[in-house]
C-alpha cells in the first residue's frame, strides 16, 4: 500500500468532510433558526458558512503541523501527509456532528458537539500513540492536548466574529 500524499489526504478526506458544516449551516438557519433563537435574516449565513469552512481547513493544517512539531525527541515525527491524515481523522467527528443541525433542537446540537469533541480527542490520542509508537500515556496525552488546543485557540476568534455579527445592533 502506498503512503498517503498531502494532496490525496486533502482531496479525499479533508475537503469532502469539511464541507458538511458549511452546507448544514445555511440549511438549518433557513429552516429552523428560531429554535436557536436567531433571526434567519439577521446575517448572511453563506458568509458564516464560508468562514467556518476556511477555519476548518486552517485548523486541520495547524493541528497537523503541531503533531510534527511536538513529536518527542528520539521519535520520528509523522510525515506531513500522515500528520494531515491524523488531524483529519480527529476532525471527522466534529464535521459529522454538524449533521445534527438538521434536527431542530439546541440540546441535540450541544450534546452532539460535546460528544464529537470527546470522540475527536480519543481518536487523536490513539492515532498519536500508534503513529509515534508511544508507551507513555502522559506523553501521548500531552501531545494530544497541545495539538488540540491550537485548534481551540483558532476557533475562539471565529466564534467571537460569528456571535458579534449575530448580536443586535
Amino acid at each position: 500500500m502506498n503512503p498517503p500524499t498531502r494532496s490525496g489526504v486533502f482531496s479525499r478526506m479533508v475537503l469532502p468532510f469539511a464541507l458538511v458544516p458549511p452546507i448544514m449551516i445555511p440549511l438549518a438557519m433557513r429552516d429552523h433558526a428560531a429554535i436557536y433563537r436567531l433571526d434567519p435574516a439577521a446575517t448572511n449565513w453563506e458568509w458564516v458558512a464560508l468562514l467556518v469552512f476556511l477555519a476548518e481547513l486552517v485548523s486541520v493544517t495547524i493541528v497537523a503541523g503541531m503533531l510534527r512539531l511536538t513529536a518527542p525527541a528520539g521519535t520520528l515525527p509523522p510525515t506531513r501527509a500522515r500528520a494531515l491524515a491524523i488531524a483529519a481523522r480527529a476532525a471527522a467527528p466534529l464535521w459529522a456532528s454538524a449533521v445534527v443541525l438538521a434536527v431542530p433542537s439546541l440540546g441535540a446540537l450541544v450534546t452532539a458537539h460535546l460528544l464529537a469533541h470527546a470522540v475527536a480527542l480519543r481518536t487523536l490520542y490513539r492515532d498519536i500513540r500508534h503513529e509515534l509508537r508511544l508507551d507513555n500515556d502522559i506523553q501521548a496525552l500531552h501531545i494530544t492536548y497541545m495539538a488540540y488546543s491550537v485548534a481551540a485557540v483558532l476557533w475562539a476568534p471565529v466564534f467571537v466574529l460569528v456571535f458579534v455579527s449575530l448580536s443586535p445592533a
